[in-house]
């Protein structure tokens, strides 16, 4: 079976296009909820800072891969990736060491994870020369 890793990352950040605004919203009112909130939240600076560097390398990513990508398609899955393996770690932070992490930011981190999961896996499969697109004409 061929597989065709160009096509699967694209498909995979257009549907992140998709699940960024609700995510970005969603992130957004949390934190400004955790800033309001009557229960203690010790590091909701450091807290709110990891949830913008999320909500930026998202963004970024989506921009340049869309204003790019028919140029430069190798350097601009590679900045993809990279802006990929940001969010994996703030998704990590959120997981492990923010407290409190709201059940709204679990789920949403999950459905992260498993979004960015794929992205890896197929951006490097993209690097790879074994599934190099062979071009007849």
């Amino acid at each position: 079976m061929k597989v065709d890793p160009e096509l699967m990352f694209e498909c995979l950040i257009y549907i992140n296009a998709f699940y960024y605004p609700v995510f970005a919203s969603a992130e957004f009112i949390m934190v400004i909820a955790k800033y309001q909130s009557i229960r203690e939240t010790p590091n909701i600076e450091q807290d709110g800072a990891i949830c913008f560097a999320r909500l930026i390398a998202e963004i970024l990513k989506i921009l340049v891969f869309y204003r790019w990508r028919e140029r430069r398609r190798k350097t601009v899955t590679a900045f993809a990736l990279l802006m990929t393996f940001v969010s994996v770690g703030t998704v990590i932070y959120t997981f492990g060491y923010q407290n409190p992490a709201l059940k709204l930011e679990k789920v949403l981190g999950s459905l992260t994870i498993m979004l960015t999961t794929t992205e890896i896996v197929f951006g490097f499969l993209f690097f790879m020369p074994c599934f190099k697109k062979v071009d007849y004409y």
